[in-house]
């Protein structure tokens, strides 16, 4: 299993991105950011009940909201890292074939 580090995540979102994960959901930025940033803090990884139970009691924010929160962060967390791996397979490729062909 991947180690996901939820506090980097939501670190490197920004708020604003925050701001639109929470929308659809009914929260408001201010919202959004205390709930992305309550989960962060208490999730470890393979612990996301845990970590929405936790969240809900220091933001008052309802379990389910919370859970869809979540689930749309590691969402953005899992598109992130495979635009990373993209890029670094095309930048390894553009390496190989410039050698090969002698670029």
């Amino acid at each position: 299993m991947i180690n996901v580090d939820l506090a980097k995540i939501v670190m490197s979102l920004g708020e604003d991105t925050i701001a639109e994960v929470g929308a659809p959901l009914g929260l408001s930025k201010e919202l959004s950011v205390k709930a992305a940033k309550s989960l962060a803090e208490n999730f470890t990884g393979n612990n996301k009940d845990e970590a929405i139970a936790a969240a809900a009691k220091e933001t008052g924010i309802g379990k389910e909201v919370l859970e869809a929160m979540i689930t749309k962060l590691l969402g953005e967390a899992k598109d992130k890292a495979m635009g990373a791996v993209k890029d670094q397979a095309a930048a390894a490729a553009k390496g190989i074939f410039g050698k090969f062909f002698g670029r």
